[in-house]
């Protein structure tokens, strides 16, 4: 049977455009998109969501026309946005006139169903992140001790739907907020300034990243500020609450713009929040402000990088790492940077075990009792490569894959600044 070519996009829609949550134009591109991949099938072994769309265009002999919207929907409810296949994809915007852009129509197709819909409260619930942190803070061995307790977890499994193995993360007391009120910055800035957006889990969970950041930066001389006031917007993004995303991006860029304007570049400790302003702000916000914080945003490693490129990081490193196993996650694997954690830590002495493999996280979709089994399935090839690595160390980029490392291999994986830090022999702070 001669399939037919599929006919090109005709305009590249953007959030605000009126054809972006019409739910005929959805069913087109959907549709148009499906017969695409149909044909290539490239990347069937990346996630679930292409298995399934795969198996409903075999099961009839109609293929893409004989598959129905609730069958779109469960291939939709299968993609938890790790963008890899975006990367795969030999048929791209900018590259190929097919302009496949299969992430962003995951996202358009979630986005309808949300405005159709609505979100769950228990959803919205663990997208909270600000919330949760700020009452946590306040009593953090309490948050603590429930988020561990067998009992209490599988209560929040049947109310919220989280997992009752997923590895909730620690609260602190002192947030980076309080411990950079105390100190404040300590370098002149003879090598460039820098603007540490902490992010959620920076702020609320795994302080040490920041404070590692900090040591680092400061010891080849780049004056850092760090600031927080509210988390990217990224985990609204996972439920489809677009102008809950749009109102943190607004005020984030709000934030951040003047140091950009005073030559700092913004430096984020997380990929999925990294990528989140690089290219998601300024076409939420489509502002000369928000274009300017995108192109002056880097990934924290990613930056460090940039910094030795240009002849301005220290060199000397006292204590080597020894042999580490490094995850590199999907959201930095996307943002078309390398791997900056890995050639820094060679640098530093290490012999670092490189695993690019997908964690099955990505935001809150992993952690989601109704996915955990599809969630691990994706992990497995990281798990396994992980404990086959016979490391000293183990490190991510990637808050949420630390998470996962900790729930199935009872590993802690730590960001790799803290051991480019402690490469550096620097005390902790």
């Amino acid at each position: 049977m001669k399939v037919s070519e599929p006919e090109y996009p005709s305009v590249e829609l953007g959030y605000e455009h009126p054809a972006f949550l019409d739910e005929e134009s959805l069913e087109r591109e959907l549709r148009r998109v499906g017969e695409i991949c149909h044909q290539c099938r490239r990347c069937l072994p990346l996630c679930p969501s292409f298995p399934r769309l795969f198996e409903l265009i075999d099961a009839t002999e109609e293929e893409i026309a004989g598959v129905a919207m609730q069958g779109f929907e469960e291939v939709n409810e299968l993609c938890f946005h790790c963008k890899l296949c975006f990367n795969h994809c030999p048929y791209t915007p900018g590259g190929h006139p097919w302009e496949v852009d299969f992430p962003k129509l995951m996202r358009r197709h979630q986005l309808f169903r949300a405005q159709r819909d609505g979100v769950p409260l228990a959803r919205k619930a663990t997208t909270r992140t600000d919330l949760i942190g700020k009452a946590a803070r306040l009593v953090p061995g309490l948050m603590n001790f429930a988020n561990s307790n067998r009992t209490s977890r599988i209560l929040m499994e049947k109310t919220l739907g989280v997992h009752r193995d997923w590895v909730q993360p620690t609260y602190r007391s002192e947030t980076v907020g309080r411990w950079w009120s105390k100190r404040g910055p300590r370098a002149d800035g003879g090598n460039g300034r820098a603007v540490l957006f902490t992010t959620c889990s920076g702020e609320y969970n795994d302080t040490e990243v920041a404070r590692a950041a900090v040591q680092v930066f400061e010891h080849s001389d780049v004056r850092v500020d760090v600031v927080y006031e509210r988390c990217c917007g990224m985990p609204f993004t996972d439920t489809g609450e677009i102008e809950r995303t749009r109102k943190n991006a607004r005020a984030n860029v709000e934030l951040l713009h003047p140091y950009v304007q005073a030559g700092a570049e913004v430096i984020v400790p997380g990929p999925s929040c990294s990528l989140l302003l690089k290219r998601e702000y300024p076409e939420l916000l489509g502002t000369d402000a928000a274009r300017q914080v995108a192109g002056a945003t880097r990934d924290l490693m990613e930056a460090l990088l940039l910094l030795g490129r240009a002849g301005k990081l220290d060199r000397e490193f006292p204590n080597p790492p020894g042999r580490i196993a490094y995850h590199a996650p999907c959201h930095l694997r996307t943002q078309n940077v390398g791997f900056p954690a890995q050639r820094l830590l060679k640098a530093a002495g290490a012999d670092v075990v490189l695993v690019d493999a997908c964690s099955g996280v990505d935001g809150t979709w992993g952690m989601q009792a109704r996915f955990h089994e599809e969630s691990l399935g994706v992990a497995e090839a990281m798990l396994k490569r992980l404990s086959e690595a016979k490391a000293d160390h183990f490190a991510t980029d990637c808050p949420l894959s630390a998470l996962r490392i900790q729930e199935r291999l009872g590993i802690r994986a730590v960001h790799p600044v803290v051991l480019l830090r402690d490469a550096y022999g620097m005390v902790p702070e």
